[in-house]
């Protein structure tokens, strides 16, 4: 299986998130503790009826969230994920396009809290969502795994 090169110099650059891609979901704008990503929902991102899978919602969320998180993190330094939480309002159906917003609420030395939200392009709201992001070290690119 071919693994991409993982981002070292910026990872919180939402164009270089595998998962991201392999979902659709489009960086529309990020940086100072913001973020705003896209997707259109489609067949891949259903469950077995034609709504939108719980799970693609989610992962929408903790990459706005964690870009946003990223944005305002020190130098040489991930943000990972330490608590995501959802609260479901609306099901998402097939063609719609979805708009997921991360906001920055508080960062410290090693941790930051961030909410956001899904809205239709219509502006009905679809989910939220508050998460507790950690730093961490940078793994070491030299290592044939890439650990620390």
């Amino acid at each position: 299986m071919n693994t991409p090169d993982l981002p070292f110099t910026d990872p919180g650059d939402p164009t270089r998130d595998g998962l991201a891609q392999l979902l659709g979901i489009e960086p529309v704008e990020w940086g100072g503790g913001r973020s705003e990503l896209a997707l259109l929902v489609d067949d891949r991102h259903l469950r077995n009826m034609p709504i939108l899978h719980g799970g693609v919602l989610a992962t929408l969320l903790d990459s706005a969230l964690g870009v946003a998180a990223s944005s305002v993190a020190p130098a040489n330094r991930l943000t990972v994920t330490a608590q995501l939480n959802v609260n479901f309002i609306r099901p998402a159906f097939p063609g719609e396009r979805l708009v997921a917003v991360g906001e920055v609420r508080h960062s410290g030395r090693q941790s930051v809290v961030a909410f956001g939200e899904v809205r239709t392009e219509g502006n009905e709201l679809v989910a939220t969502a508050s998460g507790t992001f950690l730093f961490t070290d940078m793994p070491d690119s030299s290592s044939p795994t890439g650990s620390p």
